[in-house]
């Protein structure tokens, strides 16, 4: 029996919220995309006065870090070291934007984050990021509720 672990929707509204907190009011509009291990949308929200394009963006990003596996980033530079393009893949929702994130729980693929708005893809990954930490502490403190509290030799 295989058990596939994927973000849930409350879940998905924290790490949005994580990096609409670090983003804060000084930047421009931000569009933030939360999507399960097959890129299905969980979560999106955005800002007032974000783009059509920003809005694309976010999920295309996120699309790309679950479905690929691998931060947008890193996956440019993958494909960029291999000698392939983003149309080898067939997929027109996949992207070497940076600003997507991979999430992960118990080393499986949950999801995907994707930012965009700052005008500026580092700013965007740096955000994406802060939502990928809130991701990875909200499976820390889910451990520390199951764990045993009592020290590995006196079990």
């Amino acid at each position: 029996m295989i058990n596939e672990l994927v973000i849930g929707h409350a879940d998905a509204r924290l790490v949005a919220q994580a990096v609409l907190d670090a983003a804060g009011a000084n930047r421009k509009p931000i569009a933030v995309a939360v999507v399960d291990n097959r890129g299905d949308i969980v979560y999106f929200t955005r800002q007032d006065g974000a783009s059509a394009v920003d809005i694309r963006n976010a999920e295309r990003k996120a699309y790309t870090a679950a479905f690929i596996g691998r931060d947008s980033s890193l996956w440019r530079q993958q494909i960029t070291h291999d000698g392939r393009t983003v149309a080898d893949w067939s997929d027109l929702n996949v992207t070497t934007i940076h600003g997507g994130w991979t999430l992960r729980r118990q080393s499986q693929v949950i999801g995907g984050i994707g930012v965009t708005g700052t005008g500026d893809e580092d700013s965007d990954e740096q955000l994406a990021l802060k939502g990928a930490e809130a991701a990875a502490q909200i499976s820390v403190d889910e451990w520390r509720t199951k764990r045993d509290p009592r020290p590995i030799r006196a079990r």
